[in-house]
């Protein structure tokens, strides 16, 4: 639970943003709150999707081949790579937990303006 408090202050502060912005806007209905937080959602999940196809391994091939057969290394770089696997396995539940929270109120708020 200790590492679901983070996604949980940022769909509430998104939230809040969210509600700031469509009360400025003078455009509060169920309808425009439904599509303004699938957008917003959409921004957390793309980039969470992002890493989670980059830490599968997916591209660790190209990110291989690209570095041996163009040479874009300096001469005091080391062969060595850190690979794409490594650098997308590190934060991709949080964004995807805080696209899911947020795609979850879209939904919610869809329902009540068929209802």
């Amino acid at each position: 639970m200790k590492n679901f408090k983070w996604p949980l202050i940022t769909s509430a502060v998104s939230s809040i943003g969210i509600f700031t912005y469509l009360l400025i806007k003078q455009s509060f209905t169920i309808r425009s709150i439904s599509d303004t937080f699938f957008i917003v959602s959409l921004f957390f999940l793309i980039i969470g999707l992002a890493l989670w196809i980059m830490s599968s391994g997916f591209f660790d091939n190209f990110q291989r081949f690209m570095k041996m057969h163009f040479r874009f290394r300096k001469k005091n770089e080391p062969k060595e790579f850190i690979p794409f696997s490594e650098i997308g396995n590190a934060h991709q539940l949080y964004w995807l937990e805080t696209g899911g929270i947020l795609l979850i109120v879209s939904i919610v708020s869809l329902l009540f303006y068929f209802l």
